[in-house]
């Protein structure tokens, strides 16, 4: 079983526009509804993939109700005491442009954030992995994940930025994967700073991998034996969102359920980001489609 928190669902409203035009009336063609937020992503295409997983997460009102029961794995559900919704966001799509609408995560309080904590700890017994993916909501001590990395039992895979990856890469999680900028800024590094430094500054701070991506560009995976560039498939998107998360699911399901190596793994991820590319809504791809993919997935060493 592999155990998923997220501090940040939400339900994602997906709208196709022939056109958009600021300041004008913009009527979508498509609406879609589903539940994401990067925890929900990497939950559902884990699922997808065959693997057995469990997702945490805080929910509220009617539009956290929508999220539970959109949702066919399994799950244990904070309701928050103040029952505030869920937030929603919202995708648009127009031609070859997405546009990404984001509310802000309503506040936790100390106690639905103890009830969350207590939750991850009790799963954990059993379990195999634990994956801790998405931003912390305002108010919430930065710390929280670097002490659910503390108390963590089986090996973290973490997908962090800011404060919350700096402080968790002192307890040593065994794959962290932020994009190049996230590293940059949550480390205090140059601009300029390249993927290969940057995985090699989060290992020199703790981490015991690291996955640094920089979109169509690919990613650098570092490992204690070598670093790998990783690049994608060239394809043309339907609909990016929820490509990170759809890396990450893969990664861990091809080396942690399928025991192939990390490197593997990553490049497995990287074809199921190109096949949620293809998908109208973030964070679902057809395992078929990946695999597809995954010949077209070029893995070159970084000296």
């Amino acid at each position: 079983m592999t155990l998923c928190l997220g501090l940040t669902p939400t339900v994602q409203r997906t709208q196709r526009f022939a056109s958009l035009t600021l300041g004008e009336v913009n009527r979508a063609t498509e609406t879609l509804t589903t539940a994401s937020g990067k925890a929900v992503n990497v939950a559902r295409v884990l699922d997808t993939l065959g693997a057995r997983v469990c997702l945490i997460q805080p929910l509220g009102g009617d539009s956290g109700r929508y999220v539970h029961k959109s949702l066919p794995f399994s799950q244990e559900i904070v309701w928050v005491e103040d029952d505030a919704p869920t937030r929603t966001c919202c995708t648009l799509l127009s031609g070859a442009q997405t546009t990404e609408l984001v509310e802000e995560a309503p506040s936790l309080s100390e106690a639905d954030l103890e009830r969350l904590f207590a939750a991850v700890v009790r799963q954990l017994v059993g379990e195999h992995l634990l994956i801790l993916s998405g931003s912390l909501p305002p108010g919430t001590p930065p710390d929280f994940y670097a002490r659910l990395c503390a108390v963590s039992s089986v090996p973290v895979v973490l997908d962090a930025q800011k404060e919350p990856l700096r402080l968790a890469l002192a307890e040593r999680p065994y794959l962290v994967k932020p994009n190049r900028q996230e590293t940059i800024a949550a480390l205090g590094l140059p601009p300029d700073t390249s993927a290969l430094a940057c995985a090699q500054a989060l290992c020199a701070a703790g981490a015991q991998n690291a996955l640094v991506s920089e979109g169509k560009a690919g990613a650098v995976l570092l490992t204690p034996q070598r670093a790998w560039r990783i690049v994608p498939p060239e394809l043309a998107p339907v609909n990016p969102i929820g490509s990170g998360d759809s890396l990450l699911a893969g990664l861990v399901f091809s080396h942690f359920v399928g025991r192939q190596t990390l490197v593997e793994g990553a490049c497995y991820g990287t074809a199921c980001a190109a096949a949620n590319c293809l998908t109208a809504t973030s964070g679902v791809i057809e395992p078929t489609t990946a695999n597809q993919l995954r010949p077209q997935v070029v893995l070159k060493p970084v000296q």
